[in-house]
């Protein structure tokens, strides 16, 4: 239909009221508002509602371009700062045997003498502080019980430079205060990521692996102390 009037009707169009085209634009827009989805999405993400009514009002008194090009810039808005404050804690057993997440405050461990570290989303130099404060109030400036530390990398996907170098030094913190650093989940791309920026070196590639039973069946071995380099 499109083709057909394209290629005969042109001419006549030619002659059809603005203000008649402009109505049939209208109609079609007010067609393509959902107000019903609109109320699904304010129950379940007050945040992506406000994005989306600032966008429709941007659309109505700025244009469609402005509207998309602010809708864009929102939502990259909305990932930098998940990424920027992900979910974080520690790993523990419910009563049930299952783990669940707990903040990640001192005294918190997963079992006695080792914490597991959740952190949820890639490191990079806007959150990489974020963790190194973290796990340093986790164990506290003075000696305690706290001797092994694990990462839970399931959700670290990647490693920028600067986030590199900020683990590198948190790693010299809690070498110098008796806790051993592991990494856990460890998925290929990561430890390539690990291997390039020389945070597997500064570790310790035997305290890397690619499951976190591996890292808990060392802990078990090696309830007291951190576990010697090259012992696999």
């Amino acid at each position: 239909m499109v083709a057909m009037v394209l290629l005969f009707f042109t001419t006549p169009l030619q002659y059809l009221p603005r203000c008649v085209l402009g109505a049939i634009v209208f109609v079609i827009a007010v067609r393509l508002v959902d107000l019903r989805a609109l109320k699904e999405i304010r129950k379940e993400s007050p945040a992506e509602f406000a994005v989306a009514v600032v966008t429709a009002v941007v659309v109505v008194f700025g244009g469609v371009e402005r509207g998309i090009v602010l809708a864009m810039i929102l939502s990259l808005l909305r990932v930098v700062r998940h990424s920027y404050r992900p979910h974080t804690g520690i790993l523990v057993r419910s009563e049930k045997g299952y783990w669940q997440t707990v903040p990640a405050v001192p005294g918190v461990v997963s079992e006695p003498g080792m914490a597991i570290y959740r952190f949820g989303a890639p490191l990079f130099y806007a959150n990489a502080s974020r963790i190194s404060d973290e796990l340093l109030h986790l164990t506290g400036a003075a000696p305690n019980e706290l001797r092994w530390l694990i990462i839970d990398c399931e959700a670290i996907t990647s490693i920028d430079y600067s986030a590199a170098r900020v683990v590198c030094e948190l790693r010299c913190e809690l070498n110098r205060r008796g806790v051993v650093l592991i990494f856990a989940r460890v998925r290929p791309e990561l430890r390539a990521d690990l291997d390039r920026h020389h945070v597997a070196e500064a570790v310790g590639p035997d305290h890397i692996f690619p499951r976190l039973h591996d890292a808990l069946q060392m802990y078990h071995q090696f309830p007291t102390s951190p576990p010697p380099l090259g012992h696999r």
